[in-house]
């Protein structure tokens, strides 16, 4: 598989970014899911294995997923196989006292969650180090110092943050404080805006939410989802009638799935370096390689897509992710 420059990282990615929030197991914080189903942490190394063998090489987690346990098996995972590997992990989310929910990433806490993330990773480096939750603005130029720190020890290759708000994202960009952005974007809500500032800036994508939720997936046109109640969508996505989208259907080409046609689209972007997938297993990340090694969409089918997903935006408005 090829890869792709991250900005001005230095760092080359697979187009597809094996997203690890739901490798880790079930999570419940304040009480309501924050996590997914367990696949098993020996079906979690197996598929990582495979997908390094068609040319993946990045893969994205977080201290917050399972409580530290999404970056356990990632790292067993990566065992003597670490240096073909791009990792990025993310800090300011995490798991307080009785599974309350702390939102903090002050400029002290960094350090303890980066040695906190690399030890679970069993590594004494992380590729990329991005802000789970926002700083605060008078925060950001001290947090800037102290991760700058981090990489003149060795310790991370790139920094930025997981942000899908653009107020915070134009803080962190006047500060210098951004090298890597991840952020949500889809058919159903393309997020321009975000693109336009990682454009203009050279930052390195990590785009997320590609399949909207399941909702362009293609999964569930036929059938409603049957989310278990420690899947975070249980509660998320409840009122939401899936079947709706199957009129994107209408607009594929020949031989390419609706869950093919969404990473196309987001892969498409100019701009785009690597999506994120949160497939739990291994066929759907055969049907993301394989996206990513088809041409890019036809203007007519792209811009015929762009004007359904509209359509349907207008009859039920808000933000899909």
């Amino acid at each position: 598989m090829r890869t792709n420059a991250l900005g001005s990282t230095g760092l080359q990615v697979s187009p597809i970014t094996i997203g690890a929030w739901q490798l880790g197991g079930p999570l419940s914080l304040d009480g309501q899911a924050d996590g997914h189903p367990d696949p098993g942490e020996a079906n979690v190394i197996r598929m990582i294995h495979e997908l390094d063998d068609l040319g993946v090489n990045a893969i994205d987690t977080a201290e917050q997923y399972s409580a530290g346990e999404s970056e356990r098996r990632v790292g067993r995972a990566l065992q003597d196989r670490r240096h073909r590997w791009v990792v990025s992990t993310k800090f300011g989310y995490r798991v307080g006292p009785g599974g309350t929910r702390e939102d903090d990433s002050s400029p002290e806490t960094i350090l303890p969650s980066l040695e906190g993330s690399l030890r679970r990773l069993g590594t004494d480096y992380v590729d990329i180090f991005l802000y789970h939750c926002a700083p605060r603005p008078e925060y950001v130029a001290a947090g800037r110092a102290v991760l700058d720190e981090a990489r003149a020890q060795g310790k991370i290759r790139a920094y930025g943050i997981s942000t899908g708000r653009l107020p915070i994202l134009s803080t962190m960009v006047e500060h210098e404080a951004v090298e890597v952005l991840q952020f949500p974007s889809n058919l159903l809500s393309p997020r321009q805006d975000l693109w336009a500032v990682a454009r203009e800036h050279g930052l390195g994508t990590q785009v997320r939410g590609v399949m909207a939720q399941g909702r362009l997936s293609g999964k569930y046109f036929g059938q409603r989802p049957r989310f278990r109640p420690d899947d975070n969508r249980s509660e998320g996505c409840r009122d939401v009638d899936f079947a709706r989208f199957g009129a994107l259907a209408d607009h594929l080409p020949a031989g390419v799935t609706m869950a093919q046609a969404a990473i196309r689209w987001a892969l498409d972007q100019p701009g785009c370096h690597t999506i994120c997938m949160g497939a739990k297993n291994i066929d759907d990340y055969r049907a993301a390689v394989a996206a990513a090694e088809l041409p890019p969409l036809d203007d007519g089918v792209r811009d015929a897509l762009e004007e359904e997903a509209a359509r349907l935006n207008r009859q039920t408005p808000g933000r899909q992710t």
